[in-house]
């Protein structure tokens, strides 16, 4: 019965704030492996940050850079909400977290 209770809890991922730079030697530590599923997907901004979605390495990474360290040029409303698909855009970390292609 424990584990039929853990399965039906939702899932609460845990934020991290990360900085601009923290963001890119991880996403570019990553980029020289071969299996390489690097993408940084934003999935929006509200009054103190910028939230993005990525998977380094092998496990997925929720994370948020304060708006004060980084200036997004395309602002997205973030909304936590099931309906609400997982983010907008990716970006690239290593030119100004400019817009690559969109999220489909």
């Amino acid at each position: 019965m424990a584990v039929l209770a853990a399965c039906s809890a939702p899932y609460q991922a845990q934020k991290s704030v990360w900085t601009v730079k923290e963001v890119q030697e991880s996403f570019n530590k990553d980029s020289a492996k071969k299996y390489n599923t690097n993408c940084i997907l934003y999935r929006g901004t509200d009054n103190q940050s910028h939230y993005f979605l990525s998977q380094f390495t092998d496990k997925w990474v929720f994370l948020s850079i304060k708006k004060s360290e980084l200036s997004m040029t395309d602002e997205k409303p973030f909304k936590v909400d099931s309906a609400v698909k997982l983010g907008y855009y990716y970006v690239d970390p290593n030119n100004h977290f400019v817009k690559t292609r969109d999220f489909n």
